[in-house]
């Protein structure tokens, strides 16, 4: 495909020059008027790929210029950046209410003018040419979620680019990809840029897993919890929006909050806790990267989904974090008291790997997923107290379950929720399908892993 096509429509000529003149040394091709109605009839003649439209010109203004097009099947789509010396809060909601992708202000910065437009014609002509998916990059790919879809993806075809500071992946998880000639693992942080924006540039598609695990370690790393998922989801979105990625990001079930309305639904008001409290610094910088990949998708366009994952289970899942099942396992297989903390009512569903991995890649092709937060969990409500009892049944164990207070290994300032069930409709409705395997089934399986796999129980 030809370097793409930017029209710019501006009444000032050397504004015109200056920006035409920068469009083309970044290798666009640049078609440039000096009014609206100029504008509307090169458009008629040969449709670019982006228009940068001035707001305010004699005889028909940009807002104008904007509402013919989105009233045209041909431009309906065609992604527009408005151009202004200054916008008022007023001229923006005019702007994007009118269908704007973009705004920029005069005088701009050049790297983030060129890198701005550069997302949107990368988008336009994707919507043209759409190219295949086949290089893939998993942020967190060496955790428990993420080496399990890596699997998956790779005996698909796909290539797969594992990146993974291994503060909580295991490079075990991986260990049987090494050698494959699609996967590439690279150890390094989410929050290196320099590492990031090298293998984003090389992708066709983002699975954005990278994040803190498990309750303790948030409890025990609070700071370390809102830096690394809150820093790390603006690298991975800003690299992306400058290539016109699509992003698959997971979210988590914890930014319900205290939410007492079950199921909990997607466009349910969340309730969090108070900022002492380090439990909720966790859903509270997940929140945080919610509202940055929908923001980036509103204003400039970026193909992502946030999907809210609900307590997922299965092979390779360790229990150091505070990871419920594998530790019960482990103390039913070991004869050790299985310790519930609290009073053991509290009510979770379980999610089994392989249904949440086939539903993560259906999200990958689902453009009616762009844009949207999507819970990704079961129907299967079980007890914390009834899940101790069927495990110490499965395995036939003589473990006592014994209760201790959150103190002994949260803290003294630990708070839970009580309930956690989701509402899980709008998956159905967009993907067509949810997880499949039911509480029984889940443990029958996990009870066979642990079986034919004992040196795991090590791990845990």
């Amino acid at each position: 495909m030809e370097n793409p096509i930017v029209l710019v429509v501006d009444d000032e000529p050397d504004v015109l020059k200056v920006i035409s003149m920068r469009l083309k040394s970044a290798g666009f091709n640049v078609e440039s008027v000096s009014s609206g109605k100029a504008a509307l009839e090169a458009i008629s003649r040969n449709i670019p790929h982006v228009v940068v439209l001035d707001i305010y010109m004699p005889e028909m203004t940009g807002y104008e210029v904007l509402q013919k097009l989105r009233q045209n099947s041909q431009t309906v789509s065609l992604p527009v950046i408005m151009l202004s010396a200054g916008f008022s809060q007023e001229e923006k909601i005019k702007a994007f209410d009118l269908g704007a992708d973009d705004y920029i202000v005069k005088p701009y910065e050049e790297e983030e003018f060129i890198r701005r437009i550069n997302a949107l014609a990368k988008r336009s002509t994707c919507q043209i040419c759409k190219p295949a998916l086949k290089n893939i990059l998993i942020t967190g790919g060496a955790g428990f979620i993420g080496s399990h879809l890596s699997k998956s993806l790779i005996a698909k075809g796909y290539n797969v680019f594992v990146l993974d500071d291994f503060s909580t992946g295991r490079k075990e998880n991986v260990e049987s990809l090494e050698g494959n000639k699609n996967f590439q693992l690279i150890r390094g942080s989410v929050t290196d840029e320099a590492i990031l924006s090298k293998y984003i540039e090389q992708c066709d598609l983002i699975y954005h897993l990278a994040a803190t695990v498990g309750v303790k370690n948030v409890v025990d790393n609070p700071l370390d919890t809102v830096i690394y998922d809150t820093f790390g989801t603006g690298l991975v979105l800003k690299y992306a929006s400058a290539k016109g990625m699509k992003v698959v990001l997971t979210s988590t079930s914890e930014v319900y909050g205290k939410s007492t309305v079950v199921p909990f639904s997607e466009d349910n008001d969340l309730i969090m806790g108070p900022p002492n409290i380090n439990r909720w610094s966790y859903a509270c910088s997940k929140l945080l990267d919610e509202f940055l990949a929908i923001d980036y998708h509103k204003q400039r366009g970026l193909p992502v989904v946030v999907v809210r994952l609900f307590n997922v289970v299965g092979p390779g899942q360790v229990g150091m974090y505070g990871m419920v099942m594998p530790r019960f396992f482990k103390s039913a297989f070991k004869g050790t008291p299985i310790t519930i903390y609290g009073d053991g009512e509290q009510v979770r569903c379980f999610t089994y790997i392989d249904d949440v991995v086939e539903i993560l890649m259906e999200f990958a092709t689902s453009e009616k997923a762009n844009g949207e937060i999507v819970n990704l969990g079961s129907n299967n409500e079980i007890s914390i107290k009834n899940l101790a009892l069927k495990i110490k049944e499965i395995t036939k164990s003589s473990s006592k379950i014994v209760f201790e207070p959150y103190s002994s290994y949260y803290g003294s300032q630990f708070q839970d929720i009580r309930k956690r069930v989701p509402d899980i409709s709008k998956l159905k409705r967009i993907i067509g399908k949810s997880p499949k395997l039911g509480m029984d089934d889940i443990l029958v399986k996990m009870h066979e892993y642990f079986l034919s796999h004992p040196d795991e129980l090590d791990n845990i």
